[in-house]
């Protein structure tokens, strides 16, 4: 008599089937660290992939120490003509920051992260530095056109010590690349007329310019390197108003030739150094006294001297290019107390006189013992 059991199911076929059940068993088994696995891969692809999305900040790092009495590039950054220059020694140097994210340029979170927690950057929304909408070649020849008139009035500062004498005129300070004079006007460009009619300032200018019609080139007659020029300067529309694609500023006629060549830097943060720069080789002996003097700065025509972005990074970079002094400006003082770098003398200057006296006397002791520092002028 055959064995009695409630399951129907052959031997051989129940085996078969116990055989399918494990092994669906291990798959699952199997396939929840696969999963689990392939969720991990997903979300540090997803992480990834954020931290290389552009985000809306800049980060500030500290730029080059330039010394403008000395080369650039393979290149002599102030050279002047038509007047007695006196060899100097030691180093007056232009203090620069390098800006990464502006208009063209992203940043990613990774970048700004770490940007965070180094003192020798800043990290700063995008529209705190640059205006919204701004292009590449729009910021370039803002900072192009900065950088004319920074050396024009540094220039006039200088001589203004000097009792040397000039002359006001308005001028072409930048040309954007893609603009519509490009090729035709030229930085530096002293506008004589405009369709045949002189104007005593910018606005003079701009008025005479809005008033030829659109479809017309401005005729305009302007000196460059002392010859003057009848030019025809095609416009184009932009938001639908003629332009040339050029800033206009007041400038000035120096009975000398200077020029003062930094590459691609722009800005105006360069005047003071620039003035004193102009000065020191108009005059005997070395202003430095063979120091090396870094600083920053803008300059008016009167000789204030004016507040500027990234002085923190600034002070770093004049550190890490051997400077033993730094000019900051008095309005900038409160940013730079407890951020001096070690080594790094600072001294506080609110006027070209007080740039030329903080000079002299380190050029002289070696110190700035007596000078102003930003502890002495920050509430």
């Amino acid at each position: 008599m055959g064995r009695v059991t409630d399951d129907p199911t052959p031997p051989a076929r129940r085996r078969g089937v116990r055989a399918a059940a494990a092994r669906a068993i291990d798959d699952a088994q199997l396939a929840r660290p696969r999963l689990a696995l392939t969720m991990l891969v997903l979300l540090c692809a997803m992480i990834l992939g954020g931290s290389l999305l552009p985000v809306p900040y800049v980060i500030e790092r500290p730029g080059p120490a330039i010394d403008v009495l000395g080369e650039w590039e393979d290149e002599e950054i102030l050279v002047i003509d038509g007047a007695e220059t006196h060899p100097t020694d030691g180093s007056l140097m232009m203090t620069t920051v390098s800006v990464d994210g502006g208009p063209g340029y992203r940043v990613t979170p990774v970048e700004v992260v770490a940007a965070w927690f180094d003192r020798s950057k800043m990290v700063l929304p995008r529209e705190a530095v640059f205006p919204d909408g701004q292009t590449r070649e729009q910021t370039t020849l803002t900072n192009t056109a900065a950088m004319s008139t920074s050396q024009q009035d540094a220039v006039a500062v200088a001589l203004d010590e000097l009792d040397i004498e000039y002359r006001d005129v308005v001028m072409i300070a930048g040309v954007q690349e893609d603009g519509a004079a490009a090729g035709t006007l030229e930085g530096g460009d002293v506008i004589v007329s405009v369709g045949g009619q002189t104007a005593g300032d910018v606005q003079g200018y701009r008025d005479l310019i809005a008033a030829v019609p659109e479809d017309e080139d401005v005729e305009m007659t302007v000196r460059r390197d002392g010859e003057e020029k009848d030019l025809q300067v095609p416009t184009e529309l932009v938001d639908g108003t003629p332009r040339m694609g050029v800033v206009l500023a007041e400038g000035h006629e120096f009975p000398l030739d200077i020029d003062i060549a930094v590459g691609d830097v722009g800005g105006p943060s360069a005047g003071l150094i620039f003035s004193l720069s102009v000065y020191d080789e108009l005059t005997e002996g070395a202003l430095t006294g063979g120091h090396a003097i870094a600083g920053t700065g803008t300059i008016a025509e009167d000789g204030t001297v004016g507040s500027i972005g990234g002085i923190r990074q600034k002070m770093v970079g004049a550190e890490e290019s051997d400077a033993q002094f730094f000019l900051a400006p008095s309005a900038n003082c409160e940013e730079v107390v407890g951020y001096e770098p070690d080594g790094l003398e600072v001294v506080a200057v609110g006027t070209f006189e007080e740039a030329l006296e903080a000079t002299t006397t380190i050029a002289e002791t070696g110190a700035v013992e007596g000078l102003p520092t930003c502890e002495d002028v920050t509430p």
